[in-house]
């Protein structure tokens, strides 16, 4: 069973300068705060050295300690970054979602850029949508406050 969760964003700036930000490794690093029981972006780097692209890997450390690797599915600068966890995340969170992806687009709107970030996740049994659906709303917080500091970054 799948759930998912969004947030969006207008920001007064070029896709590419959206784009670049929201999806480097350093801009995650500055982007992606804790807020509340979600842990922030510590770390992230390309495994190897790569360059952003289809088929490449990164490595996030998380605010807690835990490690998630993302394998990127889709990297088409600057309107679409696809990526997908390629291990289970930390406990507690494991107990109630198996996997989980990210889909980023970059759409031009007016003068600036809309920025849609949608979340799916597998849920490890049907029997924890309950839960999973009050911990996701929390999630959905996080990539809201997420899309306002990358706003505030690039705006001022």
């Amino acid at each position: 069973m799948k759930l998912s969760v969004g947030a969006q964003i207008e920001i007064p700036k070029p896709p590419e300068q959206v784009f670049d930000l929201a999806v480097s490794c350093d801009g995650l690093v500055q982007i992606l705060r804790p807020v509340g029981v979600i842990p922030g972006v510590a770390k992230a780097e390309m495994n190897g050295g790569a360059k952003p692209a289809t088929g490449a890997r990164r490595s996030v450390t998380m605010t807690d300690r835990s490690t998630m690797d993302e394998e990127i599915i889709l990297f088409e600068r600057p309107s679409r970054h696809v990526y997908r966890w390629a291990n289970r995340p930390a406990l507690p969170f494991s107990l109630l979602v198996r996997s989980g992806e990210g889909d980023w687009t970059f759409s031009p709107s007016g003068s600036g850029t809309r920025v849609d970030w949608l979340y799916t996740f597998e849920l490890t049994t049907p029997l924890v949508r309950p839960l999973a659906a009050l911990v996701l709303s929390a999630f959905q917080k996080w990539m809201a406050r997420g899309l306002e500091t990358l706003s505030a970054k690039l705006v001022g």
